[in-house]
């Protein structure tokens, strides 16, 4: 009997201590945390940098053709249930802190319409103007050294692939509007907030930024321009994204 212990006692041993024996974790099965910080800039012209806002205001239109089926995951999808988040009214330009929680709300909407699934609830307001993994999903205007119109800040969990906190800051150094999608041309010396907001919490669900010409007309399109309203509708793509990564 002794024999017979001593002998599981040494297979035991091997299968603990042998390389190669014990079926070793994969690369995802850890709970750890991992980031993604997604910069949404203007579109350069080639051998130029991002374009600097016009002197005055002019008239731009809304644009159309937005029926291509691009999409790409960027590697996390929202929890069950949907996120609440945070706004800073007070950090956003004077001219806008009226009507900035409605743009927000609705670039929510839009993505919540896409895909009942994506749920967006409202929290309040909140003095935190940085992006930082504290418990809190923030939106919020604050100065950005470069010419990045606004920059997302994402972490998620490596394991189950889902969303663990978010942040949006928009930079305050850029001149910004709302304007309603339907007029029939706004001003186009300033960023509009629905517009690009809408892009922003694209990657809130969970879709990774497109940079192909042909994707220009997508509201996951990687760039941003003056005076754009066509972010605050979705494409077939951005459509068919969002459906394809919902929780």
């Amino acid at each position: 009997m002794k024999k017979v212990l001593g002998i599981a006692l040494v297979i035991l041993v091997a299968l603990v201590f042998l390389p190669g024996i014990v079926p070793q974790a994969t690369a995802d099965s850890d709970h750890t945390l991992r980031q993604r910080i997604f910069v949404h800039y203007p579109k350069p012209e080639p051998g130029k940098k991002p374009p600097k806002p016009p002197a005055g205001p002019t008239c731009t239109t809304v644009t159309g053709g937005d029926q291509v089926a691009d999409f790409l995951w960027a590697g996390w999808q929202m929890p069950v249930g949907g996120v609440t988040y945070k706004i800073n009214i007070t950090s956003a330009p004077k001219g806008i802190q009226t009507t900035v929680t409605q743009a927000l709300d609705t670039a929510f909407a839009t993505w919540h319409m896409a895909d009942p699934a994506q749920v967006f609830t409202y929290d309040g307001v909140t003095g935190i103007r940085v992006a930082r993994y504290d418990g809190k999903n923030v939106i919020a205007w604050k100065g950005i050294d470069c010419s990045a119109i606004a920059i997302t800040y994402v972490w998620y969990w490596a394991d189950t692939k889902e969303l663990a906190e978010v942040d949006t800051m928009f930079n305050k150094n850029l001149p910004w509007a709302v304007s309603p999608y339907t007029q029939p041309c706004i001003q186009s010396d300033a960023y509009d907030v629905q517009n690009i907001a809408t892009h922003e919490f694209g990657h809130w669900v969970g879709l990774d930024d497109l940079y192909a010409d042909i994707d220009s007309e997508l509201t996951m399109y990687g760039y941003g321009a003056l005076g754009e309203l066509k972010k605050d509708t979705l494409g077939a793509g951005d459509i068919a994204g969002v459906l394809a990564v919902a929780p």
